[in-house]
């Protein structure tokens, strides 16, 4: 009995040893890849395509499995692999009229070559409109009968650089012949007779020493000082201001306007400054209008109400 299960045991441990001798062992894959994003796109047995961060990692993979190799296909993320488009068109000419996503329209030779541009552009796309070339723009007709008058004008041009026409009409006609080109209207002299605008000091202290002056428009102005009012002179050479006096500028106060109105009513029609009319309850009300609103006078039309 001793004997058979010695045996027994003898035959069980022989046949672990030949198995284990028999399976291969597992390979040791090295992982160690560098943290470089230089990625690559390879193609498993299934047919999809996998981006790896880099070639170590591709690598890797096919170590850890050597049954689904994938092949490597190009040095860069498989998404960025432009599509291969079939450029093999006939010369046939049957044009075609498509519209691009920027809007202009496109005569393209065939459906083919329309096909390959989309192909070739696919965040572009043309759509088809219509079978024929697209239809073109004639150019303007500009009149270029101008007058043989020197009256020059200073313009600028799109490209920043500025040009002497001239007169006015010789302008014109420059921008009907180049209407992606338009000149700006700058001064109504030739360019080199325009002054430079005056490069004006504006560091001014903050010191609080107000001056009052007048502008040519009659209105009074408080400056915070002398220097800020010449600053001011500078950057406006045709408004200047002249000083009247040290300190602010009196300030004119509002009218006391008399509420007390008695309640008779005797309307009266008046016509205000906007044009439209207004009835009020009586010539006092009106005066308190008036008065409340010195700018929008109201003027009386009748002596009684307003007719629609």
């Amino acid at each position: 009995m001793q004997f058979s299960t010695i045996i027994s045991l003898t035959v069980v441990a022989s046949m672990t040893i030949l198995s284990a001798m028999a399976a291969p062992a597992a390979p040791v894959c090295n992982k160690a890849c560098a943290k470089i994003y230089k990625p690559v796109c390879a193609k498993l047995l299934s047919g999809e395509n996998k981006t790896f961060p880099n070639v170590c990692e591709m690598n890797v993979f096919n170590c850890e499995n050597p049954a689904n190799k994938p092949a490597l296909v190009a040095e860069t993320a498989c998404e960025d692999i432009a599509p291969k488009c079939n450029k093999v068109c006939n010369k046939m000419y049957a044009p075609v009229c498509a519209k691009l996503l920027s809007g202009e329209a496109k005569t393209f030779g065939n459906k083919c070559t329309l096909e390959v541009y989309n192909c070739e552009n696919p965040t572009a796309k043309a759509e088809s409109v219509v079978n024929g070339e697209c239809p073109t723009t004639p150019a303007p007709v500009c009149n270029k009968a101008c007058p043989y008058i020197y009256k020059p004008v200073c313009a600028k041009l799109q490209s920043g650089e500025s040009k002497t026409f001239g007169n006015s009409c010789e302008m014109s006609v420059f921008n009907c012949e180049n209407p992606t080109s338009l000149a700006t209207l700058v001064a109504e002299s030739a360019c080199e007779d325009v002054k430079p605008a005056p490069v004006c000091d504006k560091a001014c202290t903050r010191e609080y020493k107000p001056v009052c002056a007048k502008l040519q428009s009659g209105e009074s102005k408080t400056f915070a000082n002398a220097c800020t009012l010449k600053v001011f002179n500078c950057e406006n050479p045709t408004a200047l201001a002249e000083v009247v006096s040290n300190g602010e500028c009196p300030t004119t106060p509002a009218p006391v306007c008399k509420k007390a109105c008695n309640k008779v009513y005797a309307p009266v029609c008046a016509k205000l400054q906007s044009g439209e009319n207004k009835t009020f309850g009586n010539k006092c009300t009106l005066e308190v209008f008036n008065c409340e609103n010195p700018t929008a006078l109201a003027t009386v039309v009748s002596e009684t109400a307003c007719k629609n």
